[in-house]
């Protein structure tokens, strides 16, 4: 398909020498003024999916795009990286509140092509007024899972961004990103965004560089799973990164404490409950190299391009197949061999169940979370080819198996033995 000379401008903007068959659809029906899904798995180029139609129309009309991002240190990230090839981004957030005004200005005077914002940013009067006139001419919904996934718990903004689109005086193009919305959830997120008639891109899920490896700790003490991740690290690390994800603070102190005593110097935590500042300042440790293993709550590393990440642990059970997919995909986005290793315990469905007793869930959302979480503990205790069955779960049919999981490996052994 030929490129049009206006989109090889801003790919050379961006420092993007050819576009993936995968990306060049999406952006076609972007700058066609199609609202659209785009369903992609890490590493595949979702940001310039958006980032070029929005520096095309930047340099046409001076129009901007808004970007709604889960978390700051992601539209952070974003941010310094395309001011860092010249593109006029700014991001909205806590961090730059002394620089507010002076950004609405910029914005006011078309001197801003990309805007990224938390979805709280959306419920301020100020920024209503800021930019209901000035209507930005495509809202991008990045890591669009969250719409449902938090905008029914903890993140209620989420639930807003179809009244702040229903307030514009123009309505913008929408359009999604993630890399987990099963079947049912594709519909849901649309509704909830208030897209029109959605052109969705489905691209495959498969992560083929990443080797998904299942312990069953079930015969374990606290004691000798620790053991377990110091083994894992030191016989899959290979001079990359290192990500632990725990469930609980108490799980995060417990194994961050315990890993520093192992590889002193070189470990850090993350979690919900750390002062922001000192979170920010392992967060930046961590994605600069300093210290290559942290050891975090679900919500790190969203969207982080930390690339060299050879190995994600889970020390204990995520909530459903969504999150450990998203998390599994922090590992090999330099598309070099990684691994993802799950150390099953049963106490930690114990310990899931009252994660989401805690919270105040409609009994249809429970019986959903339920049924994921129930949905995750049959793949995990199952025998079957782990990868097949996590793209099945998200809605995506594998023809084979994967051969080199843990489930496959085993299955290899006992044929041969029989």
């Amino acid at each position: 398909m030929k490129i049009k000379y206006e989109v090889q401008d801003a790919m050379e903007s961006l420092g993007i020498s050819e576009l993936r068959k995968h990306q060049i659809k999406p952006i076609n029906h972007i700058q066609s003024r199609d609202d659209v899904l785009v369903i992609s798995p890490t590493s595949s180029g979702k940001s310039a999916m958006f980032q070029i139609p929005a520096i095309v129309e930047w340099h046409k009309e001076q129009r901007w795009v808004l970007v709604i991002e889960p978390t700051i240190s992601l539209m952070e990230d974003q941010v310094r990286a395309l001011q860092e090839k010249g593109v006029p981004a700014e991001a909205l957030s806590s961090h730059t509140q002394h620089q507010g005004k002076t950004i609405l200005e910029r914005l006011a005077n078309h001197q801003v092509a990309l805007l990224y914002v938390t979805p709280e940013r959306l419920l301020s009067p100020g920024f209503q007024e800021a930019v209901r006139y000035n209507c930005p001419w495509l809202i991008v919904v990045d890591e669009a899972h969250c719409v449902l996934d938090w905008g029914h718990t903890f993140r209620k903004s989420y639930l807003m961004i179809k009244s702040f689109v229903k307030n514009l005086k123009r309505r913008p193009v929408i359009a999604a990103f993630t890399a987990t919305a099963p079947p049912e959830y594709r519909k849901d997120i649309a509704a909830c965004l208030g897209m029109k008639e959605p052109k969705i891109f489905l691209n495959s899920l498969a992560r083929k560089n990443i080797t998904l490896l299942r312990e069953d700790c079930s015969s374990l003490s606290i004691k000798q799973r620790l053991a377990r991740v110091n083994y894992n690290i030191k016989k899959y690390r290979k001079g990359g990164r290192v990500v632990v994800y725990c469930a609980s603070r108490k799980n995060v102190d417990l194994v961050a404490n315990y890993l520093s005593k192992k590889f002193p110097g070189e470990v850090v935590k993350c979690h919900s409950y750390m002062d922001s500042e000192k979170r920010q300042k392992h967060e930046y440790q961590f994605v600069s190299g300093t210290k290559p293993i942290i050891v975090a709550s679900t919500a790190f590393g969203m969207g982080i391009d930390a690339r060299d990440i050879r190995l994600v642990i889970h020390f204990n059970l995520p909530l459903n197949v969504i999150d450990y997919y998203q998390q599994i995909g922090r590992a090999g986005r330099d598309g070099e061999k990684s691994h993802a290793v799950l150390l099953y315990h049963p106490d930690d469905i114990t310990l899931a169940h009252f994660i989401l007793d805690k919270e105040q869930f409609s009994e249809h959302l429970r019986t959903r979370l339920d049924s994921r979480l129930e949905e995750l503990v049959s793949i995990v205790k199952g025998d079957k080819c782990l990868p097949r069955q996590v793209l099945l779960a998200l809605g995506e049919a594998s023809g084979q198996d994967c051969g080199r999981c843990s489930n496959c490996q085993r299955n290899r052994r006992s044929n041969h033995e029989d």
